[in-house]
């Protein structure tokens, strides 16, 4: 199952998506593009566990940050994605 998230962009794009990849490579997950799309992939595998990886895309219209999940971990709601994601766009 595929799920979009959007999220507000506020402030200089480029500072922006750096701190977005600082983030999210925390979390061991990549993003990578440049300021009008691009993709993510990470996570862990886990023993016993399986597959943690998130993998998707983004894309930048305006001031929004809209966010394609296209693959998850089964344990995670589309809620804790949601959250996960927003950690990585909010500003602290």
């Amino acid at each position: 199952m595929v799920k979009k998230f959007e999220y507000s962009l506020r402030g200089d794009r480029a500072m922006k998506l750096t701190q977005i990849r600082q983030k999210a490579a925390e979390k061991k997950v990549l993003f990578e593009g440049d300021l009008a799309k691009g993709k993510f992939s990470g996570g862990v595998s886990m023993p016993f566990v399986g597959d943690m990886t998130i993998k998707g895309s983004y894309k930048i219209v305006g001031d929004k940050i809209i966010v394609t999940v296209s693959k998850k971990p089964s344990l995670y709601t589309w809620d804790q994605i949601d959250s996960m994601m927003r950690g990585f766009m909010e500003d602290d």
